[in-house]
């Protein structure tokens, strides 16, 4: 049976597109391959195992003697794994749709907080009793619109890093 077609096959060439494997345990590769909402049950921990095993057979990983310990054994990645890679690494336009999709929610989102700040600072003069509370949750908005700033920037840099 090829490798791609084993059960897990996907999910796991998901984690070797964005990790370097390097002295990883089977734990490792299962809790990255559970962050992509995998099922954490023993029929997919196994299927994940026999596939680092396949992995090991056929020459894409390599089984770190010196660190294996315990009964613990620790792979890290053979330069075939490069060729697994380019086969099964392609970022998918949704990925890149998703991002931008973020992107725009994030720009929408401070938008939004910079009209609420002009709001509160009208609001100042018509109350100024409160006028030390507008001020603090304008800093508040301030800090989030900050936040947002910086993902939509480090967005930006995913998108032109994948282009």
């Amino acid at each position: 049976m090829e490798i791609q077609n084993l059960p897990m096959f996907r999910e796991l060439s998901r984690v070797f597109c964005s990790y370097k494997i390097e002295s990883w345990q089977t734990v490792d590769f299962w809790d990255k391959v559970k962050l992509l909402k995998v099922v954490d049950s023993n029929v997919n921990y196994q299927s994940v195992y026999r596939l680092i095993l396949r992995l090991v057979k056929d020459g894409y990983l390599t089984v770190d003697v010196e660190k294996s310990r315990y009964g613990q054994t620790t792979y890290t990645e053979a330069e075939n794994l490069h060729d697994l890679r380019s086969q099964f690494c392609i970022e998918s336009t949704s990925t890149l749709q998703e991002l931008n999709l973020k992107k725009e929610e994030f720009e929408c989102e401070i938008t939004s907080l910079k009209e609420e700040i002009e709001a509160l600072n009208d609001l100042k003069s018509l109350f100024p009793d409160i006028q030390f509370k507008i001020e603090q949750l304008i800093s508040i908005k301030v800090k989030r619109i900050n936040s947002l700033t910086i993902k939509v920037r480090a967005i930006n840099s995913l998108i032109e890093y994948f282009s």
